[in-house]
């Protein structure tokens, strides 16, 4: 009896001095997409072959899958150039398709930029 008594004492005084004892944090949603990023260079590279404008990709949309909720759909969006930064360049747009480490392109599409457009995207 005095183990139950002293293990409900101990408890009630951990519930009392640490109420909130959880440790996670809320990162901000610029960080979470530059991780995200930084996950995708490879499966961007595998995709587009080429170099594009790093540090200026954009997460297009992020979806659950209906069916599956461990698999998230991730649209991306790179500009790709030939040469060094030189035209032509390219809007290319990837869908990947995430489940735990696994990282599939499910959806590819790309265009040239014509160059009165060039203005609408952010590259150095």
């Amino acid at each position: 009896m005095k183990k139950l008594i002293t293990f409900f004492n101990v408890l009630c005084f951990m519930i009392y001095v640490f109420p909130n004892s959880s440790y996670a944090v809320e990162l901000p949603q610029n960080m979470l997409e530059k991780a995200l990023i930084k996950k995708l260079q490879e499966p961007i590279f595998s995709v587009v072959g080429t170099d594009w404008f790093r540090g200026n990709e954009k997460i297009l949309e992020i979806k659950n899958d209906d069916h599956n909720k461990d698999v998230i759909y991730v649209t991306v969006q790179v500009v790709t150039f030939h040469g060094p930064h030189n035209p032509p360049y390219l809007q290319e747009i990837i869908t990947f398709r995430i489940k735990g480490s696994d990282v599939i392109p499910t959806d590819y599409f790309n265009r040239f930029i014509p160059e009165n457009e060039w203005n609408k995207f952010e590259w150095d």
